[in-house]
């Protein structure tokens, strides 16, 4: 039997408050591990595409890690990021993990590896 495309609909999917910060997410958040390869190769382009999907879809989090890829999966959310207006999406990564037995928690690690985030995701700004 064939599979039935839903219309894309990005307003009809609810929308709940993340804690205290007045951001709304999707229940439904987006594991960038697979753009970084960490389950086998992939097409960047199809990559950027399942992100495009996901926003149409009404799936605004995105969640992905320095650690995934060592900055693959950053490096291609960013890409698929570009021209996506700001408020439409909702970013988390993380920070401590930078190679399989790599580990720095200190605040100059930290530090950078925000800056790093940053310039891979697109220049964006992070809740603070």
């Amino acid at each position: 039997s064939k599979l039935r495309r839903i219309p894309s609909n990005p307003t009809a999917m609810e929308k709940r408050p993340l804690g205290n910060t007045g951001l709304m997410v999707s229940p439904i958040g987006f594991g960038c591990s697979p753009l970084g390869n960490v389950f086998g190769g992939f097409n960047e382009e199809d990559g950027i595409n399942a992100v495009h999907e996901a926003l149409k879809e009404g799936i605004n989090f995105f969640d992905t890690s320095p650690f995934y890829g060592i900055t693959k999966s950053e490096t291609v959310l960013g890409k698929a990021l570009v021209g996506i207006p700001r408020d439409s999406y909702v970013l988390a990564t993380k920070v401590g993990r930078y190679g399989p037995d790599e580990f720095d928690f200190s605040a100059a690690r930290v530090t950078t590896s925000i800056q790093e985030s940053m310039q891979r995701l697109g220049g964006l700004f992070f809740y603070n």
